[in-house]
């Protein structure tokens, strides 16, 4: 069977201190109505039911246990039995956070039992009883101020929600500012001058080449044209003169 969980505050307390109950749950109230703090004693049981079922059922559901101890408190068996262990494993194992209040005058019990180990709200030796009115409620708003913290650091975390994929166009990214110093732009300024200065002595050189080729190619057309000399003509070779016999 599955632990439920701890979402609630159990009182605990002696039926001889019902008074202080009532006092400490018009402080509670508030709690209950506005933020839906469910805060229960046994005198939310009704007649007829399985009261003792009823009260571990709520015990295993207590975030918070409240002890409102006084010598009728401590001297009672089913609270020594049946509540206080129960609470005490939860705050041990669970985390459960027990919050007490000495109502009535019960210093030397209360050193001995199992609750001296527990920070109370006030001291043994100082139970409400032989407060002031006023110091008396300003321990049960103290009471109220622990509770809305614990459940308020509580709080349920709402249902994921679905995921909704859009889809958009990208959009391009702009492109980073470059951040250009004086003397980046001084340095810049001079290798643009220095290019230009190469550019221009090019474009003089250039066309005094030109120059000069146009002035040869001038002064070529200009030149008298030089006669060519005649071919000599082309001698024969002479025969040998031939000498004729005559037949005598």
């Amino acid at each position: 069977m599955p632990t439920p969980a701890r979402t609630s505050v159990f009182i605990s307390y002696s039926h001889a201190d019902i008074a202080w109950l009532r006092l400490l749950s018009t402080h509670l109230k508030p709690l209950t109505r506005d933020q839906k703090v469910e805060i229960w004693s046994d005198q939310k049981i009704r007649k007829g039911a399985r009261w003792r079922e009823q009260i571990h059922k709520q015990l295993a559901m207590a975030r918070v246990g409240i002890f409102l101890v006084s010598a009728d408190f401590l001297a009672s068996d089913f609270i020594h039995a049946e509540e206080l262990p129960p609470l005490l494993k939860a705050a041990e194992l669970e985390g459960a956070t027990l919050l007490t209040v000495v109502v009535r005058p019960c210093a030397g019990a209360f050193k001995d039992s199992p609750l001296n180990p527990l920070q109370a709200m006030n001291g043994p030796d100082s139970p409400l009883s032989g407060m002031s009115k006023n110091q008396r409620e300003q321990i049960m708003a103290s009471v109220y101020d622990e509770l809305r913290s614990i459940f308020r650091g509580a709080a349920p975390k709402p249902a994921p929600r679905a995921k909704t994929i859009k889809l958009t166009a990208a959009v391009p990214k702009t492109p980073k500012r470059v951040t250009v110093t004086a003397a980046d732009k001084t340095a810049a300024e001079e290798a643009a001058a220095k290019a230009k200065a190469i550019a221009r002595q090019k474009a003089i050189a250039k066309k005094k080449r030109e120059a000069t080729a146009a002035a040869k190619k001038l002064a070529a057309e200009q030149a008298p044209a030089t006669p060519k000399k005649a071919a000599a003509p082309r001698k024969s070779a002479a025969k040998p003169a031939t000498t004729r016999i005559r037949k005598k």
